[in-house]
């Protein structure tokens, strides 16, 4: 598998990239279950804008032509074109593509913080009393 890419320039999305991690982090159950009841097929997106350009934070920041909804990749801490779905980034996107039960968007939703915060630490904030590359329970809150 090939390894994530990781801009060598300053990314443009950097604060939302962080709203982001900490939104997988703290979702709860409940919220995602009252959302599935909702829009059983869209609910990823509806709660953290998953799944396109149009929704998700991290594209809409580097956004480079209001008009034509046209993206620079190059300006993403994923650092490419569809960085954030590929390579090393693609099974943690996947299992979130793939949940059906809310159950396993939780969980999808923990797995992909972990993730991020393990392979891209420079661009998170470190939380009070803990070491880099530790990773949060993935026990589901609201329960």
């Amino acid at each position: 598998m090939e390894k994530a890419y990781i801009t060598m320039n300053k990314p443009k999305n950097i604060k939302e990239f962080q709203a982001l991690v900490d939104r997988y982090e703290k979702i709860t159950f409940k919220e995602i279950e009252e959302a599935m009841e909702m829009k059983k097929d869209v609910t990823a997106k509806a709660l953290t804008g998953f799944g396109s350009i149009f929704t998700c934070t991290l594209c809409v920041a580097v956004i480079d032509d209001k008009d034509e909804w046209t993206t620079d990749c190059e300006k993403c801490v994923y650092g490419g074109s569809t960085n954030c779905c590929k390579n090393e980034n693609e099974a943690s996107y996947n299992e979130i593509c793939v949940a059906i039960t809310a159950g396993q968007l939780f969980e999808a939703y923990r797995a992909r913080a972990e993730y991020l915060r393990l392979t891209y630490p420079q661009y998170l904030k470190r939380r009070v009393n803990e070491p880099m590359g530790q990773a949060r329970s993935r026990k589901p809150v609201g329960r």
